[in-house]
């Protein structure tokens, strides 16, 4: 990456931050993006050449985070299986670290008491859904159709949610997938 690419980068995600930090103490609504980006240093239209919308300035990782969750499955090592590379992948977010716990539940809640950001975030899974049922099926040993492959892409999407938002995270994402390996045993 040249030295312009990285400016670009580092400046995008100060103002995402910048921009979430403001959200979460103030509130969505009570933030203008004419606001964040006078704080910036750039103008409104430099602010949305980085953003699409308001919404984007807190999910500013949202390409990244689907790559890498495919990555995890293309990449995984000959042996492991995608459930466990998923499952590996899932407890290296930095959401299940301790140190992180606050500022996770601090971001939930401001994506829970916002319709627009819910919905954005809505959005945004069920596209990583859809590229994870897709890659399941390349990936899969055993042939699965597309309604399997949507419905496990669910389920592990979902698993990673909950787990994210347990007192627990890294067990509970344990005990969703070894639901998924193993089934349900009533």
């Amino acid at each position: 990456m040249g030295l312009r690419e990285l400016k670009k980068k580092q400046t995008r995600k100060a103002i995402s931050d910048m921009a979430t930090k403001l959200f979460i103490e103030r509130g969505y609504h009570e933030v203008t993006t004419a606001e964040i980006a006078k704080l910036a240093n750039v103008s409104v239209p430099t602010l949305f050449n980085y953003f699409s919308n308001k919404e984007s300035l807190v999910f500013d990782e949202d390409i990244e985070r689907e790559e890498r969750l495919i990555e995890a499955v293309v990449s995984r090592k000959k042996g492991v299986s995608i459930l466990d590379a998923l499952r590996d992948f899932g407890m290296k977010n930095p959401a299940f670290n301790p140190a992180n716990r606050k500022l996770v539940r601090d971001f939930r809640n401001l994506i829970k008491s916002t319709p627009e950001l819910s919905v954005y975030e809505r959005q945004i899974m069920m596209r990583y859904e859809s590229s994870l049922a897709k890659v399941l099926q390349k990936e899969a040993k055993a042939k699965l159709s597309e309604v399997e492959a949507e419905s496990i892409a669910h389920f592990i999407s979902d698993a990673f949610y909950r787990a994210s938002n347990a007192t627990h995270p890294g067990k509970a994402l344990e005990a969703l997938f070894e639901i998924l390996k193993n089934g349900w045993s009533e």
